[in-house]
């Protein structure tokens, strides 16, 4: 029996297919079905608690894996699990970065503060509707943990650029984005942390997803399902692939699993 489960938001509850993001109604009723039925469900996301608005407003959900595991948040704010950079990684890997002029935002808890000055860095506030901040002080790291940097490179470039820190894993998020994440990192770190506060089983959880960052959380849960717009490299470490997230992929896999039955819509 599935106690938990886990949802990616670009490509799995949000559809980015069309001129505007959009959650499906299906996707909607499957979340409130599962709900009802005593199962909880996280968001779990590279995002930070600081972009989540928009989420928290379309959803009741019981809980937040952010930082693509990093931080998890129960819905009123307690913290489950945290784990960031420590200050001498955090410096060392803010150096190189500059060092090779890689745009970005270094993430702590609660806010973000840009790399270096780049055209995306600036269009990212500008859509957030916040004025551009200072560049990032590395005499920051001790008092304000860095829990992920967020960087517009392809993954061979920054894993090059910051291949001399070893405790620190470069992981795509998206058409070239990557999260600089602490090694032992991950989803599937964030949902472990889920579970052991509940004492849930691992294998009582179910994870959807489609992108990179996903990959692991896919292949630690119990059952680990593929969007029908997941990467190829997903796809082939999922139990199952579902439709497209424009297709009602969400509302299908729960249906063909068992999770869910049409009586659990009445």
């Amino acid at each position: 029996m599935i106690k938990a489960a886990f949802f990616d938001i670009d490509g799995t509850l949000l559809d980015h297919s069309g001129d505007k993001s959009i959650f499906h109604d299906s996707a909607a009723a499957a979340l409130a079905a599962l709900q009802r039925k005593g199962i909880k469900v996280f968001v779990s996301t590279g995002r930070g608690p600081a972009l989540l608005g928009e989420i928290r407003e379309m959803f009741p959900f019981d809980g937040f894996v952010t930082f693509n595991g990093q931080l998890v948040l129960e819905r009123d704010g307690t913290i489950l699990h945290r784990l960031g950079h420590s200050p001498e990684e955090a410096r060392t890997l803010v150096e190189l970065a500059r060092r090779a002029g890689l745009p970005g935002m270094v993430m702590g808890e609660g806010e973000s503060w840009p790399l270096i000055d780049a055209p995306q860095v600036r269009g990212l506030y500008k859509w957030l509707g916040q004025e551009f901040p200072p560049l990032y002080d590395t005499k920051l790291a001790e008092e304000k943990p860095v829990i992920q940097l967020t960087l517009y490179e392809s993954q061979e470039t920054a894993g090059k650029a910051l291949s001399p820190v070893k405790g620190a894993e470069v992981v795509a998020c998206g058409p070239g984005m990557v999260d600089v994440i602490p090694k032992g990192g991950g989803k599937e770190a964030g949902l472990e942390a889920v579970i052991r506060h509940y004492g849930f089983k691992r294998e009582e959880t179910a994870a959807f997803g489609g992108g990179m960052n996903d990959l692991g959380m896919i292949r630690w849960a119990g059952t680990g399902v593929a969007m029908g717009n997941a990467e190829p490299e997903v796809k082939a470490v999922a139990d199952y692939v579902t439709t497209p997230v424009w297709e009602d992929g969400v509302k299908n896999a729960l249906l063909h699993l068992g999770i869910l039955t049409d009586g659990d819509f009445q």
